[in-house]
């Protein structure tokens, strides 16, 4: 997730049971008794939930970086993460617990990791790819006219096929796995997510208007809504798009149909990096501070190592 400094369900009525013959309208004994019961009973639960409250999100560690940049799980492994910053990235393959620094050092303020093994980090003059899961990386000879990326993303179809945010400005797209590139939105598209649905490649982002999608490769777009605790400071989605995550000051949001709609999860603090499963379910998010959380109930509970 590139760095660039988320309904409740509507309650079903009970069928009622109808008799046959004449109507009564005397009520049953029992009713009464069952009402208050039932009363007694929600007044009990609502207490319950009144002395619980929410549960406080623990951390897993404190990353200690000068600064937040980017986050993605590798696959669909829920302990294997890669955590991008100034200085390079770090790995943690027991879910947050410890990190370690990969080979290399450069800017990863973008960072996509794809099924086939390989890694590409866009950052501040910098554009880099590995193919062995980290352990060796090569520059990417690219004709973009600046490699100060601040935000980047594959395709989940076809990880050749890429978009680059420039700090200069727009948005730029490469079929050929970097090497060349063209030009598709003069505006600026702040965190590129690319998603696919077995059918159709979309991209999301944000811009002025809140979250937008693209179904052209990036060329025009349609404003989805906007994301409830703004600013924005990372947005995330499952490949399919289905479910995305978006990362404020106040905590993460998130939606289950494509952005139309959100709800609240039960992170509240500052979220710099997001990253998800590919399932959704288990999300990571680092804060300001370079504190790692991590959620596998889709954002519900944050508990730390147990």
């Amino acid at each position: 997730m590139p760095h660039d400094h988320s309904a409740g369900h509507a309650g079903r009525k009970r069928p009622v049971a109808v008799s046959a013959g004449k109507p009564s309208h005397r009520l049953p004994r029992w009713l009464p008794l069952a009402s208050l019961a039932l009363v007694i009973g929600l007044a009990a639960g609502a207490f319950a939930l009144t002395r619980a409250g929410p549960t406080e999100p623990e951390s897993w560690s404190r990353l200690g970086t000068q600064d937040v940049h980017s986050l993605a799980f590798v696959g669909d492994d829920p302990k294997h993460l890669l955590f991008g910053h100034h200085n390079g990235i770090a790995e943690t393959r027991d879910g947050g617990e410890t990190l370690a620094p990969l080979p290399g050092g450069e800017d990863a303020m973008g960072m996509a990791a794809a099924a086939d093994g390989s890694i590409v980090i866009a950052g501040h003059e910098v554009f880099t790819a590995s193919r062995d899961g980290g352990q060796t990386w090569a520059p990417i000879a690219a004709d973009l006219p600046s490699l100060d990326i601040h935000g980047f993303t594959r395709d989940p179809a076809d990880p050749a096929r890429m978009w680059a945010y420039l700090a200069i400005g727009g948005l730029w797209e490469s079929i050929d796995s970097g090497a060349h590139w063209t030009r598709v939105r003069e505006d600026n598209v702040l965190f590129p997510v690319a998603v696919n649905d077995g059918a159709t490649t979309r991209l999301l982002g944000v811009d002025v208007s809140g979250l937008v999608a693209s179904t052209d490769g990036g060329r025009t777009w349609t404003t989805l809504g906007v994301p409830p605790g703004l600013p924005v400071m990372s947005l995330v989605a499952t490949p399919d798009g289905r479910t995305v995550y978006v990362g404020t000051g106040d905590g993460v949001f998130r939606s289950d149909d494509g952005g139309a709609s959100w709800i609240a999860t039960g992170y509240t603090g500052s979220a710099f990096a997001l990253a998800t499963t590919p399932d959704g379910q288990t999300v990571g998010v680092v804060s300001r501070t370079t504190e790692f959380f991590r959620s596998t109930d889709g954002g519900a509970t944050w508990p730390g190592p147990r």
